[in-house]
């Protein structure tokens, strides 16, 4: 092969790893959270308060409601409780450590803000919601979710579950 043949396919080449390594559309519900490396995701807590624990379950529960199949102990979504005043957010979903070519995430952090709630009933629909990121959901807005029924709402969810919009893509998506 010669080298003027060569140049366009490396340069090809590269304009595919580029466009697999800039960020997805978040057009839909669907892919606009952390994309998990597979569906099995191992679960740890790391010195929680008796809130932060009781979300950190709940919000397993739900993934176990899905397709993505959890287990205690492991480092893939790794769950921490925060005080930090003065912001408004009350849990944030990061990844840790991304895969060598920027795909999926193989170390999710969950951090829950002990600063924003105090009832039992958002400290649910907080870990729902969390670990909805976990499983690449991502925010709801009132245009899909009409019937009000979906954690994974981007204001304070009036529901603590995945609805059945949630778990198809869930399922999509993973």
């Amino acid at each position: 092969m010669s080298r003027t043949t060569r140049r366009p396919l490396w340069v090809a080449l590269a304009a595919v790893l580029l466009a697999s390594l800039s960020s997805p559309a978040h057009a839909s519900h669907d892919d606009s959270g952390m994309d998990p490396d597979n569906r099995q995701q191992a679960v740890k807590g790391f010195d929680l308060t008796v809130k932060g624990k009781g979300a950190m379950e709940w919000g397993k529960e739900q993934l176990e409601r899905s397709v993505i199949t959890t287990s205690w102990g492991g480092g893939d979504i790794q769950v921490h409780d925060y005080k930090t005043d003065n912001v408004t957010w009350a849990g944030q979903t990061r990844c840790k450590d991304w895969n060598a070519l920027f795909t999926s995430c193989d170390v999710i952090t969950i951090q829950f803000n002990t600063a924003m709630y105090h009832d039992d009933f958002e400290w649910l629909t907080m870990g729902c919601h969390e670990f909805g990121h976990t499983g690449d959901l991502g925010h709801r807005k009132a245009s899909n979710d009409t019937d009000n029924n979906s954690c994974m709402r981007s204001t304070t969810a009036a529901y603590y579950r995945f609805d059945q919009h949630d778990l198809n893509a869930i399922k999509a998506g993973t």
